[in-house]
């Protein structure tokens, strides 16, 4: 009876680390394209969990923004739920205003420690306080795409674990049939 006992919990325990196995790490970034009814993309890549340097009304990062061929260091703004939701690009000297779209926010947890969403064909609406959607060159109805969503992987320990789990759970059958 004991020895059904050990076998048991020896089971129990390869499961159980091996369960720890398959919980995956956050990916590192996301690369996102900002594309209007055009066809005129805005691509940028930010880590998925970013570091804001600035928190009102949602957050800003500060990344490298392409747009027609371009890259600028520009200031990404993700708002929350009380201004609407959606995203604003600032000015450049390539861009004629500031892209400001509307739409769901785009991040979950705080605007401290936001962790953006990795979700394709998000349609956002053009809104603007500083200028008419008319001046903004890239026009109004912006669609947000991540693309090259790094998957997750788990981390080497939980590979380890997990071989360390069949292995004794390896030990347990053999020293049953012995």
């Amino acid at each position: 009876m004991t020895l059904k006992k050990l076998i048991f919990a020896g089971a129990l325990g390869a499961l159980v680390t091996m369960g720890s196995a398959v919980v995956p790490a956050f990916a590192d970034s996301v690369k996102y394209t900002l594309t209007d009814p055009s066809g005129d993309v805005i691509i940028f890549t930010l880590p998925q969990t970013p570091i804001p340097i600035a928190t009102l009304f949602g957050f800003a990062v500060s990344t490298t923004v392409t747009s027609d061929g371009v890259s600028e260091t520009e200031d990404v703004s993700f708002y929350d739920f009380s201004t609407a939701g959606g995203l604003s690009i600032a000015p450049t000297p390539e861009v004629d205003g500031i892209i400001d779209q509307a739409g769901p926010q785009l991040y979950s947890g705080s605007t401290s420690a936001p962790m953006l969403l990795t979700e394709t064909n998000i349609p956002l609406i053009c809104t603007s306080f500083l200028f008419s959607c008319a001046d903004d060159k890239y026009g109004e109805g912006f669609t947000l795409n991540a693309v090259d969503i790094p998957t997750a992987t788990p981390e080497p320990g939980s590979f380890a674990l997990m071989l360390a789990g069949l292995g004794l759970l390896g030990l347990l059958m053999a020293k049953v049939q012995a």
